[in-house]
């Protein structure tokens, strides 16, 4: 049979009303949003409390106080960049990225408003629904990835997977979840890589371009018969999860396919017996070897496809997503040493826990930013770096009293909160941490200027009602919100971050 091009075989799907038609290809645009183009928003989800006085709002040894019963404030020897008011962690991996990154990092404290994992991380990620319910990510969709296939990809955990609360939100702006970042490409097409390869002229389902032709038509008897005669949907025809189940099987899965994502989503190469992509068909993106040499642990090492290092691997498919432009809004979550506990595990040992995931998190960033500084936004002489703001969200802090030994601690709502971006002021530390109570202050929000608590006693805390903390979930999400170009009605900014 004569060989059909990319145009013939998409011009005879939307014919069929399939696959093409289904997409709706006439309402994907590849205008960005506004008029210079989209921002990208990585959100790191730091589970379970990463503490800002472990690393860059620390307190210094030599003024930490010791109260009797109660142990010695949390402190670090510490340093310094000369020109910079951000203190670090003396230790290699915090003071390596605050040297890259410090002109485009800003580090505030942070009042969290719950000590529960699932509420704190979402109300980290949805201002405590202060934009009608919407999260970080859906908003930034919204605005950002209307003519994107998937603007809004989610790998996070627990709260901060969870959808926001607007029900007049598009289907299509809430989170794509994503559960294994290698194998995830598999599912941007519903046929290929379905069939393995064999030698010799094999069944004509084999021929890549007969077999779309056939999907889509067995889509459009799908939809537009059997789908209208089913008792399910005559029952629950305008049900939102019915709605959301036809857009992703519809339009979502459609796009995926015309964009060609589960090439261009791969970013590990053909693995033989662990992952035989040539077997199937299947050739990887063309940014393999750019993506390994940053994340070279992205990739698996057996037929579970389980990644050597999952958070690497998230990483590398938020670049793909973004590279690709696929997404506007990539949530990853540290998976941690065991199971999903991270920071948690300062239960057991708080410095070795804040230690190793504030290691893992800013080592895992750094990479990223690397990699997105690697490629150019549609030949704008801007990379897709110059376009991006990294968060990192935590849901709340930890106690503040070194007990000695190998001490553990427990949730505390006071902390303290980092962002790296171009899009804002960096090379900022607001607020200071108190070496009396190991409480990390407020600011000014329009100068910048720290509080004090100057007349609480030694070892005293301060009242939770007491203005001098640090702001809440609402002020950060709508500066958040106003770095990306993004603004509603009521929205709460901190000036002094942008600038």
């Amino acid at each position: 049979m004569a060989r059909l091009s990319r145009r013939d075989l998409l011009q005879a799907m939307a014919a069929s009303g399939g696959l093409a038609a289904a997409a709706g290809l006439g309402a994907f645009s590849r205008s960005a949003q506004g008029a210079d183009g989209p921002r990208f928003l990585i959100t790191f989800g730091c589970f379970g409390g990463a503490s800002m006085l472990d690393c860059y709002m620390p307190v210094s040894s030599s003024e930490a106080l010791t109260v009797e019963g109660r142990g010695t404030v949390i402190s670090y020897d510490t340093v310094q960049p000369e020109g910079s008011n951000i203190r670090s962690v003396n230790r290699s991996i915090p003071t390596q990225f605050l040297d890259l990154y410090r002109d485009q990092m800003v580090v505030l404290g942070y009042q969290a408003s719950s000590v529960n994992h699932f509420t704190a991380q979402a109300r980290s990620v949805n201002g405590r629904g202060i934009y009608a319910g919407r999260t970080l990510g859906e908003a930034v969709a919204a605005v950002h990835g209307a003519s994107m296939a998937m603007p809004n990809v989610n790998m996070g955990r627990g709260g901060y997977s969870e959808p926001g609360l607007d029900p007049t939100l598009d289907v299509r702006f809430r989170p794509e979840i994503v559960t294994n970042p290698v194998t995830f490409p598999l599912s941007a097409s519903g046929w290929r890589g379905v069939i393995e390869q064999s030698e010799g002229e094999g069944l004509a389902i084999q021929d890549p371009e007969m077999m779309a032709l056939l999907v889509a038509h067995s889509r459009e008897l799908r939809e537009g018969t059997l789908e209208q005669l089913s008792p399910f949907a005559k029952t629950f025809g305008g049900a939102r999860r019915r709605q959301e189940l036809l857009y992703a099987r519809g339009e979502s899965g459609a796009r995926m396919e015309v964009d060609d994502l589960i090439q261009q989503l791969f970013f590990v190469p053909d693995l033989g017996e662990v992952l035989p992509l040539s077997r199937y068909g299947l050739t990887p993106s063309e940014e393999v070897d750019r993506v390994l040499s940053y994340l070279p642990d992205a990739f698996p090492t057996d037929v579970s496809g389980t990644p050597r290092d999952r958070l690497q691997a998230q990483a590398a498919l938020a670049y793909m997503l973004i590279k690709s432009g696929a997404s506007a809004s990539v949530t990853l979550t540290d998976p941690g040493t065991d199971g999903f506990l991270a920071f948690d595990q300062s239960h057991q040992s708080h410095r070795s826990a804040q230690e190793a995931h504030w290691d893992r998190v800013l080592n895992v960033a750094a990479r990223l930013i690397e990699l997105l500084k690697t490629a150019e936004y549609q030949d704008s002489g801007q990379s897709l770096w110059d376009r991006s703001l990294v968060l990192f969200a935590t849901e709340f802090g930890r106690d503040k009293w070194d007990t000695g030994g190998s001490f553990g601690t427990g949730h505390h709502l006071n902390n303290g909160l980092l962002m790296v971006s171009p899009l804002i002021k960096g090379n900022q530390s607001l607020g200071r941490p108190d070496p009396n109570n190991g409480f990390i202050s407020g600011f000014d929000p329009d100068t910048g200027e720290a509080y004090a608590f100057d007349d609480i006693a030694p070892g005293q805390d301060p009242l939770f009602t007491d203005e001098r903390l640090p702001p809440g979930e609402e002020p950060v999400f709508g500066t958040v919100l106003a770095a990306l170009g993004i603004s509603y009605d009521g929205q709460e900014t901190l000036p002094v971050v942008l600038g």
